[in-house]
């Protein structure tokens, strides 16, 4: 099983290539809360991997694989993996059936056959993980300064406005199924606030598989100037309009950092610890914690602490600048371009 996060940054690795004329087919499971039919949403097709429980097995996963790409209307130029649970054995097996693999990790704990390694997050030693984990000639893309991006954030960077380090509009946004329900903590800190109503207005998002959908609404209605989406569209749009925001760790994260937006991120899961300390570290966020251990007083002293601090927030958003390599000139992902290089190549030798 995936996080919601996951499949988004595989929606956006498609639609990404789909601008290239590329068309691409999700191999899921009909896991419990699978974004399925969101996907078809997208344009894209979906070929289900069916299984009697929801234990993830890779032998019998390689071979149910291996038959939907032996019957793919034309062959397959790339294969893209994003799972924990699949190393150098499954993509041994399938990885023939496609021109090119490109696996996608964080985790750096097994080893991997592969043509393209991508790990987004940002830690420590970075460049040297993977080294005994790849083949010798895989391309490591590695570190924030490889993010996987929708065109609307470059988009958004391009017109960027500049904060000026007030909070007048803050966001809150814990991942697509936020499993510790920090989006409740975090509307209760906003409902106890003292006077009535916090001094700013507040966008909140969920994504359609958070099973706390009705609570956070129910709070969301008693919050003055409070705003609730579900499974929002235009997430670089809302990034770029607020002041300050409280999230998770992971891809949302990221976005965040490469629109400068000023953020306490809480970790929601094991494999985000090292990359939020990491950006803590550079002074690119601040860290909360984690999910399991924090409550509505974490929230309410991060956001008084941010609205007292305007300048904290300010060097704040040049530190995420730096750490992603924010450019408003940039037009894509330096993943898109490296995939579209090796194709090109495949196509002329």
């Amino acid at each position: 099983m995936i996080g919601t996060g996951h499949v988004m940054r595989c929606l956006t690795l498609a639609d990404s290539l789909r601008e290239h004329g590329v068309d691409s087919i999700f191999v899921c499971r009909r896991l419990s809360g699978h974004l399925g039919e969101y996907i078809r949403t997208k344009g894209y097709s979906v070929e289900w991997i069916e299984s009697k429980n929801d234990q993830f097995r890779p032998e019998e996963d390689a071979i149910s694989t291996k038959a939907i790409l032996e019957k793919a209307a034309q062959p397959v130029d790339w294969l893209i993996v994003d799972h924990y649970g699949i190393d150098r054995m499954w993509e041994a097996k399938v990885g023939p059936l496609a021109g090119r693999l490109l696996v996608i990790d964080d985790l750096a704990n097994r080893p991997h056959k592969c043509d393209i390694l991508v790990d987004q997050n940002a830690y420590d030693r970075m460049e040297t993980r993977y080294v005994e984990l790849v083949p010798p000639g895989c391309v490591q893309l590695l570190g924030p300064r490889c993010l996987l991006l929708r065109p609307t954030f470059y988009e958004a960077r391009r017109s960027l406005r500049m904060r000026d380090g007030i909070v007048k509009k803050l966001l809150v946004f814990f991942g697509g199924s936020d499993p510790t329900n920090e989006t409740a903590k975090a509307l209760r800190a906003l409902a106890q606030w003292p006077g009535g109503a916090p001094p700013f207005h507040t966008e909140v998002v969920v994504g359609s598989s958070n099973p706390f959908r009705q609570e956070i609404a129910s709070l969301c209605a008693r919050i003055p100037h409070t705003m609730l989406h579900v499974q929002a569209e235009n997430m670089a749009e809302l990034i770029s309009q607020a002041d300050y925001a409280l999230g998770a760790g992971g891809v949302a994260m990221w976005e965040r950092c490469y629109l400068g937006l000023p953020s306490a991120v809480t970790v929601v899961a094991d494999n985000q610890a090292a990359s939020v300390r990491y950006a803590a570290q550079q002074g690119a966020v601040t860290f909360t914690g984690n999910g399991a251990d924090s409550n509505e007083t974490v929230y309410a002293e991060a956001i008084s602490r941010a609205l007292e601090s305007p300048q904290a927030l300010t060097e704040m958003t040049h530190k995420a600048f730096n750490l992603t390599a924010s450019d408003p000139l940039r037009m894509e992902s330096p993943i898109i371009a490296t995939m579209m290089q090796m194709m090109n190549e495949d196509t002329t030798s």
